[in-house]
């Protein structure tokens, strides 16, 4: 019997404990507009209050502070902290289930109310928070630049509350480097290195430990040059060979930046292997085959083979002068020679076949006979110099004097000396069918 009555008893107690409990639950000092928070650490008080960062620019006020009670209306007391004589006066007063403070200066504030018959009091310090950055483009020369970062901002300092011993905290200043959008480096004095060829925007972000943040652009003045270009011919392509035959007419595109018109300069040069071959035979090898000058020049390669190109690009400032320099990715390749016959022909007005034609690259003379089955000469084509695509000179219609030949087979003899000197001798029969 005695057990059950001691059993009751603690039941009723904790009835009335967890009652006494709920009763006071949600009183409270907080800031919900805060950009951020922590907690003081004071070198002798024993206590810890909140910090409450808030945003701004120099000289704003946004501090904010709110104390709750559990529900009832109450009497709040708002004081706030005299570093200079280490006491709390009076700041203001208010009445009901909440008070709120806005536009609060910097400073510890205390608030005390009495809640269900206890009594609350609670602190916390305001610090507003502003930043002024500053970025500048250090040290630029044609291998690389600096940015160079910097601040100034609030400062961040609460007071022990028993010694008024200041406590300053760094402001934990955070620098990241923006291009396009893009991070390019976090740290406060960044080297850009190859700097581009254009005159180019970077954001500097700072950022402190109240969280604020705020960005500042500078632009970088471009002194360097960035090399470019590009070639095309207007020879007309055979679809059956890939590259260009001999003399070929290059021109060259300049799409530099930054570049200064009237110096550049052009380096044409042989592929390695030629020059040793040529090494070989003559005392003394160029291997600069040719030095233009032009901005956008027209160059025509005489011989067959594999050439190289250079395009030097400068751009001039005050103490500097920057250069920068582009080489193709491939080579310009000029065919070799070449001499082929079709094996037959069909001179009967269709439009199908209708002359006999060589096919030619890169040749530099030609000498071309046809003969009939008596050995007699029925068509005979020379020249030497520039040989056209084809030979479209040189093609026999199956005419002499005038009429179509005799149907049969006829036999050619074809000398001549590519561009690359090499002698193309040729000889065979040709099927005229009409």
């Amino acid at each position: 019997m005695e057990h059950t009555r001691i059993v009751r008893l603690g039941i009723f107690l904790s009835i009335v404990l967890l009652t006494t409990v709920n009763f006071v639950k949600g009183q409270s000092l907080t800031s919900p507009t805060a950009s951020n928070s922590e907690l003081t650490r004071y070198p002798v008080f024993s206590g810890k209050d909140s910090i409450y960062y808030f945003c701004g620019i120099k000289d704003q006020e946004n501090g904010t502070l709110k104390a709750v009670s559990s529900g009832q209306t109450v009497s709040f007391s708002w004081e706030k902290y005299n570093p200079a004589t280490g006491t709390f006066s009076y700041f203001s007063n208010d009445t009901g289930i909440s008070s709120d403070l806005k536009d609060l200066t910097n400073g510890c504030y205390r608030v005390s109310f009495r809640d269900n018959g206890v009594d609350f009091v609670f602190r916390a310090w305001i610090m507003n928070s502003w930043i002024e950055p500053v970025a500048t483009v250090t040290n630029s020369n044609c291998e690389y630049f600096q940015l160079q970062g910097g601040t100034t901002g609030s400062d961040f300092i609460y007071y022990d509350l028993t010694t008024r011993q200041p406590v300053p905290l760094d402001p934990g200043y955070k620098y990241v480097w923006y291009s396009e959008g893009s991070v390019i480096a976090a740290i406060q004095l960044a080297t850009i290195n190859n700097p581009p060829a254009k005159n180019t925007d970077y954001q500097l972000k700072i950022i402190n430990r109240a969280g604020c943040n705020k960005s500042v652009t500078v632009t970088y003045q471009s002194i360097v040059t960035k090399a470019k270009f590009s070639w095309t011919t207007t020879q007309k392509m055979d679809p059956d060979f890939t590259n260009p035959q001999a003399p070929m007419e290059a021109k060259f595109s300049n799409e530099s930046e930054n570049g200064d018109t009237g110096k550049y300069e052009w380096f044409l040069f042989k592929e390695k292997s030629q020059i040793e071959k040529e090494s070989k035979t003559i005392v003394k090898v160029d291997s600069i085959m040719q030095h233009l000058f032009a901005d956008n020049p027209t160059y025509t390669y005489e011989n067959t083979g594999w050439y190289m190109v250079k395009l030097v690009s400068v751009k001039e400032s005050p103490g500097y002068t920057c250069r920068d320099t582009f080489y193709l990715k491939d080579y310009i390749v000029i065919d070799t020679s070449l001499v082929k016959v079709a094996p037959a022909f069909t001179p009967n007005g269709d439009g199908i076949n209708d002359v006999m034609t060589i096919k030619t690259r890169s040749l530099l003379t030609l000498d071309f006979v046809v003969f009939n089955r008596w050995g007699r000469i029925v068509h005979h084509y020379s020249k030497s110099g520039y040989i056209p695509e084809d030979s479209e000179l040189a093609v026999w219609d199956g005419k002499v004097g005038g009429k179509l030949a005799t149907p049969g087979v006829y036999f050619y003899v074809v000398d001549a000396k590519g561009r690359d000197g090499v002698r193309r001798r040729k000889k065979g029969f040709v099927e005229m069918v009409w």
